[in-house]
This record gives C-alpha cells, sequence and structure tokens, in this order.
C-alpha cells in the first residue's frame, strides 16, 4: 500500500491551477461563443452598407427623397 501511494504523489502536477476537468468543455464553449459573437459583431460594423453608425446627410436626403415618390405613387 506505501508503494502505491509513493507512486501517486510523484505522478502529482506540479501546475499553479487547480482546475477541475469537468469545467473544460465549459471554457471551450465559452471561447467558442466569444470568439463568434466578436467576429460577427466585427463582420457586420464593418462591412455592413446598410448600418448608419454615424450621420451621413447625403445619403438622408436621397432615402427621404424615395421614400417620398414611394408614397406618391
Amino acid at each position: 500500500m506505501r508503494a502505491s501511494q509513493a507512486l501517486f504523489n510523484a505522478a502529482k502536477k506540479q501546475s499553479g491551477f487547480n482546475i477541475p476537468v469537468e469545467l473544460t468543455p465549459l471554457f471551450v464553449a465559452m471561447g467558442v461563443a466569444c470568439v463568434s459573437a466578436t467576429y460577427f459583431t466585427y463582420k457586420k460594423l464593418a462591412y455592413d452598407g446598410s448600418l448608419r453608425l454615424s450621420r451621413n446627410p447625403q445619403q438622408t436626403h436621397k432615402d427621404v427623397d424615395q421614400y417620398a415618390k414611394e408614397a406618391k405613387e
């Protein structure tokens, strides 16, 4: 019994983090969720032409004129 206890103690990790193995899938899932949220948010803000992040008077007037024409018809 003493020999197995000595081998068990020798096999222990000597790291600073003590994270249970059961939490590894949770960390992986949260990492994937954060990365995909960052990617799709960047993609939406950078490449969406219809999203207005600031005032654009030229486009505002075009939109108003277009809607006014559609409303008359």
